[in-house]
């Protein structure tokens, strides 16, 4: 059978178990699929119509594959990326392990394809990272860009499995009137909005702010003075953002609204008055990224105001993961 030979390491995870959905969407020709976890073995995960058994990390034989996406975590990448590499696998790694590593391209495919090159080693970056520069990447190039300041409005799939149960548990128990004890996040999520995503760090930031501003100028490749405030909010899927950006050119509101509107991976979503602006609901199970609420700011002329919001599992990890492998597809021989 001809195909790709692929390995997804974190199957059962809510990203590894979103890139089997996209691959079954995307009806990608496979010779092998192999599902792996560090844990959770004994268990099956679902592709398509099939059920397929996940395998042991440790116990795998590289050979079966020429490319594996990583989406476990990075003390996972840490100990089995050099493996695989050894290996000569392709290796797309949704972890932050290797993202600023100047000697690892970092890529999101509608953008910076180019930076791919031969790398056996390609890191996809962070969900909130990857649908923020496909909205600034069209206008960067046409119009420059001088000062960016996003929010994020991250939901708590971002977090993981057991942050979307603790969600559900809370606003069940809110429901019954019940009082229930967080473990995920340090205060209730449910009917509350939180200032930060994870641990503060250097300068007060947290770490999800510092990936936004440093992971941003690595891909679009410039210096972009970007400061970044990354909430979040009682939502299962779906990350938004409130952007304000100044260029370094002038521009006129409707080819902002064309220019993004015949840009890959982007739909303009943009009719206040008739109440259409991108939702997190909008965004769920799509790979685009929805961009709205475009005005000019009122006293700074380049200064521009928008909404972006797309699935951070589809389209801020599974999808731009195989998009890598798709930009890089004629590596391998399929099937031999």
């Amino acid at each position: 059978m001809s195909g790709y030979r692929i390995a997804i390491v974190g199957a059962t995870g809510l990203v590894g178990q979103t890139l089997l959905q996209v691959l079954a969407d995307y009806r990608l020709p496979l010779a092998e699929l192999v599902p792996l976890a560090r844990e959770g073995q004994g268990r099956r995960v679902r592709f398509g119509n099939e059920e397929l058994a996940v395998e042991p990390l440790d116990a795998m034989d590289w050979r079966r594959v020429e490319v594996a996406f990583f989406a476990a975590g990075n003390p996972v990448s840490e100990a089995y990326v050099p493996e695989a590499l050894r290996h000569q696998v392709t290796v797309i790694d949704k972890s932050s392990r290797w993202r600023m590593d100047p000697e690892i391209p970092l890529v999101v495919p509608q953008v910076n394809r180019h930076a791919i090159g031969d790398a056996p080693l390609i890191a996809s970056p962070n969900c909130s990272t990857i649908q923020l520069v496909i909205a600034l990447a069209p206008i960067y190039r046409r119009y420059g860009l001088k000062r960016v300041i996003v929010s994020t409005y991250q939901s708590v799939s971002g977090t993981g499995r057991e942050a979307v149960v603790e969600l559900e548990e809370e606003i069940r128990a809110h429901v019954e009137g019940k009082t229930y004890a967080p473990q995920v996040y340090p205060v209730p999520i449910a009917q509350n909005v939180l200032a930060y995503c994870d641990a503060f760090g250097e300068q007060d930031y947290t770490g999800e702010e510092w990936k936004l501003m440093r992971e941003t100028p690595k891909i679009l490749g410039t210096p972009v003075r970007l400061s970044a405030t990354a909430v979040r909010v009682p939502v299962q899927v779906g990350h938004a953002e409130s952007v304000y950006l100044e260029t370094e050119r002038p521009w006129a509101l409707d080819e902002i609204r064309d220019l993004l509107q015949h840009s890959p991976a982007i739909r303009v979503v943009d009719d206040p008055g008739a109440g259409l602006v991108p939702t997190p609901l909008d965004a769920a199970g799509q790979d685009d990224v929805l961009v709205g609420r475009l005005r000019r700011d009122p006293y700074e002329a380049n200064g521009l105001h928008m909404f972006v919001v797309a699935d951070n599992l589809r389209r801020g990890a599974a999808t731009n993961a195989i998009d890598i492998m798709l930009a890089i597809a004629d590596r391998w021989n399929l099937g031999g």
